[in-house]
């Protein structure tokens, strides 16, 4: 372990065998004259990783200490956003034990939970969690590289986004209020990712709606030019099935310009795994 204070060099003399009076005598040499025995004895033996454990003095039943604390765990487990006044109120039903919110956020810490910022994935809904499998391992040992597919969608995102802290002084109460607008500017933009890279970028602007002519006219001045110069026209476009991917307009579009596309689900009506 690195020596980072003085304290190390004490710990680190002790694993070396060295004795009491030689540590004094080393810990004088580099200007701790105050340092006596009993001193290296305490910094040698203390435990520092050991804390002593909380126990709220306000569960008047001892007996109902670990079974409090396995039941916040447990909510937490079960909940992560669960709301410590709806623990109080639990706690005061199921334990007959009146704890305040600051108890419960004590006990939260010993725990070990921590604040941490929210981060939001892709759920899939449990009825298509098997076909969507099944469909992953069917291509998995096919060997499908999708070296010739380009995955396409429309995403809406906002202009001059902010995020949720800043870095100011203390005390400099007016540097943390940044403007929030009610109806903050948006974009909508469509593109494409694929082995050979990205498409080009399309903004639509906001008002812009969507139907199977602005789609189409998207596919004709980007998308046709760009899988031309990446694939030679042999790429596979992949959508949803958005009603402007789906219209009767754009299949006679994609069929006219010979273009070819996935536009079913992963998950049909019947809930078998599509292949194609």
């Amino acid at each position: 372990m690195a020596e980072r204070t003085w304290k190390d060099k004490v710990i680190a003399w002790g694993d070396q065998g060295l004795s009491y009076q030689a540590i004094v005598d080393r810990c004088h040499a580099i200007g701790k004259t105050k340092i006596s025995k009993s001193r290296v004895w305490h910094i040698i033996n203390k435990d520092y990783d050991q804390l002593k454990a909380y126990i709220p003095s306000s569960i008047l039943n001892k007996d109902n200490i670990k079974p409090i604390f396995d039941h916040i765990l447990d909510s937490y487990l079960d909940d992560t956003q669960k709301k410590v006044v709806e623990l109080v109120k639990e706690i005061k039903d199921k334990f007959n034990e009146n704890l305040s919110v600051s108890v419960i956020k004590r006990i939260r810490k010993e725990l070990g939970l921590i604040k941490s910022l929210t981060r939001y994935g892709h759920s899939v809904r449990l009825a298509n969690r098997a076909p969507r499998i099944a469909f992953c391992q069917f291509h998995l040992d096919k060997g499908t590289m999708f070296t010739a597919h380009c995955f396409t969608d429309e995403s809406m995102v906002q202009v001059n986004s902010k995020g949720r802290f800043v870095f100011v002084r203390r005390g400099d109460a007016y540097r943390r209020v940044l403007p929030r607008h009610k109806h903050p500017a948006c974009l909508m933009i469509w593109g494409g990712i694929s082995w050979n890279g990205a498409t080009p970028l399309v903004i639509i602007r906001r008002g812009t709606k969507v139907d199977g002519g602005v789609y189409q006219t998207m596919i004709h001045k980007v998308y046709l030019d760009w899988a031309e110069r990446k694939y030679g026209g042999k790429v596979l476009l992949v959508q949803d099935n958005a009603p402007c991917h789906v219209s009767d307009s754009t299949r006679s579009y994609l069929m006219k310009e010979n273009i070819e596309s996935q536009m079913k689900k992963v998950v049909e009506a019947q809930g078998a795994p599509v292949y194609d």
